[in-house]
């Protein structure tokens, strides 16, 4: 993609392109004539910059202040980081658990780490299968409950009557070996990280008898979507990635300076409970391949970052790095090519247990980060160049002379200078566009704020013929440099806005034998 400077010229440069189509019937010219001049307009137009630019590309975009100034933001994104971490070492303790009963009350722990303390958590899948047996030479009564395990408010519990043991063969049992309890929808509150079964065992007298061998409990594929608690201190690792900043990809030579880029980084986060941003890379690649860090405090100490309170609500914090908090105006006037980065998420900074938060299963958090260029600031000479395949008069063996007339009258601060060199397949150069340095665009002058108080108003010629115009038929591509100054020579700050205005008229007078 070109940079966006070099789109002020994309009329200019059609026009030395797009001629061929209007010349296309000069071909037929009736030969009984000798000679003969046409005036062709090839354009006319008046335009603001904003319509120049527009929306660049996906992740390259023109916005426009309040006040009217125009800046260029390059973004970037990482894929979103989810809250997989403590929810994988959840699920891992539900994966197989055998639970023989051997007493009235009997914990399961149900923690995912040392530093964790988990108050509630909601089921989406698991399968719970019991075996309880009766040993006893009389008819009992069974029951298996799970006070802190409810479906819709109603606690988990199982009862049956089983006949009295022989004393061989198999005992009599209560169990469910073919049809598991589907645990989907089951909340689970965990007093002291365990998970509590309450088993009972009666004869008809109403004597409380104490659990058999063989009287187990077992849970496989247990899998969460919420949980809430003290979820401990974790480091969630960010994706790195790089945004291309383009500006520079033609540059040749000059100076560019921007009075107010910023780097801003918006966290999008899901996750219910504090933490904080750690900026682990933060630096910008130059022109030259050099990589420049970014200093500042807030990425020396991080920056803490919103959560929500409600389950299914995300929290948004930007924060701004500036000339103010960092050393963004030199980084960013050093030419740079790409902002290398990399945001992680440490989870509980503090490690504050008083503090209780949550997570569900699409739980995440997301690092955005956009480059902005304001276009404000001061240019001398900045130097870039573009080259423009073309094939202009080849097969128009009748053109003598064309004469290409512009006329701008420029509202932008900037003066801008172009030179064009014609090449042929080989390399060589054939022909020069302009016989030296061509003005194209001339500023005049900025008030305080930097911003053009008048437009000026300039007209060139650019005359091809005889020798220019012979060397030019072997050419097939026009290499043009272009140099802009911000008014004053490149001494004023200046302001672009998206009401400054500029007009640019194109015309051509081709003589034809």
């Amino acid at each position: 993609m070109k940079p966006h400077y070099l789109l002020l010229l994309a009329l200019v440069v059609s026009g030395l392109t797009s001629c061929n189509d209007q010349l296309e019937d000069l071909s037929q010219i009736d030969e009984t004539r000798f000679s003969a001049e046409y005036a062709l307009p090839l354009i006319d137009s008046e335009v603001k910059l904003k319509d120049l630019i527009g929306d660049v590309t996906d992740n390259v975009s023109l916005s426009v202040d309040p006040d009217g100034l125009l800046r260029f933001r390059y973004s970037g994104e990482v894929p979103a980081v989810a809250g997989d971490v403590i929810f994988t070492r959840l699920n891992a303790l539900g994966q197989g658990v055998l639970l023989p009963i051997t007493q009235r009350r009997q914990a399961a722990p149900f923690a995912g780490a040392d530093d964790v303390d988990i108050d509630e958590v909601h089921i989406k899948s698991g399968l719970l299968n019991y075996s309880l047996p009766n040993r006893y030479d009389r008819p009992v009564t069974v029951t298996l409950s799970i006070p802190d395990a409810t479906l819709d408010g109603e606690a988990f519990e199982i009862s049956g009557q089983l006949p009295a043991y022989s004393g061989t063969g198999t005992p009599p049992a209560l169990s469910n070996p073919d049809v598991a309890v589907d645990l989907d929808g089951y909340i689970l509150d965990l007093p002291n990280d365990s998970l509590y079964f309450e088993y009972s065992i009666r004869d008809d007298a109403g004597n409380e008898l104490e659990p058999v061998d063989g009287t187990v409990v077992t849970i496989i594929n247990l899998a969460f979507s919420y949980m809430e608690g003290y979820l401990g201190q974790e480091l969630y690792p960010g994706g790195r990635d790089t945004i291309a900043v383009n500006f520079f990809d033609r540059y040749l030579e000059g100076e560019v300076y921007f009075a107010d880029p910023t780097i801003t980084i918006t966290m999008l986060n899901s996750f219910g409970l504090p933490a904080r941003a750690l900026v682990d890379v933060l630096s910008v690649i130059d022109l030259d391949g050099n990589v420049l860090p970014i200093t500042g405090q807030g990425i020396d100490d991080g920056f803490d970052f919103e959560y929500p309170r409600v389950p299914g609500e995300e929290a948004t914090t930007v924060f701004v790095f500036d000339t103010s908090n960092s050393n963004l105006d030199q980084i960013l006037s050093a030419r740079p090519v790409a902002l290398d980065y990399e945001i992680n998420a440490l989870v509980n900074p503090d490690a504050d247990t008083d503090i209780l938060g949550f997570l569900t299963d699409s739980s995440a958090y997301q690092a955005k980060v956009d480059v902005e260029l304001p276009l404000i600031g001061s240019a001398d000479r900045f130097t870039v160049r573009d080259t423009v395949p073309l094939n202009i008069v080849d097969q128009y063996e009748n053109v003598t002379e064309v004469t290409f007339r512009l006329t701008t009258k420029n509202g932008l601060p900037i003066d801008l200078e172009a030179e064009g060199a014609f090449l042929d397949a080989n390399d060589n150069a054939v022909a020069d566009l302009t016989n030296g340095e061509l003005t194209l665009l001339q500023a005049g002058p900025v008030d305080e704020n930097g911003e053009a108080l008048e437009q000026v108003s300039l007209t060139q010629d650019i005359v091809l013929a005889g020798e220019r115009l012979e060397a030019i038929r072997s050419a097939d591509r026009l290499v043009l440099t272009f140099r802009i100054s911000t008014a004053g020579g490149g001494t004023d700050f200046v302001r672009v806005t998206d009401e400054q205005e500029l007009i640019v008229r194109l015309g051509a007078i081709i003589k034809v034998e």
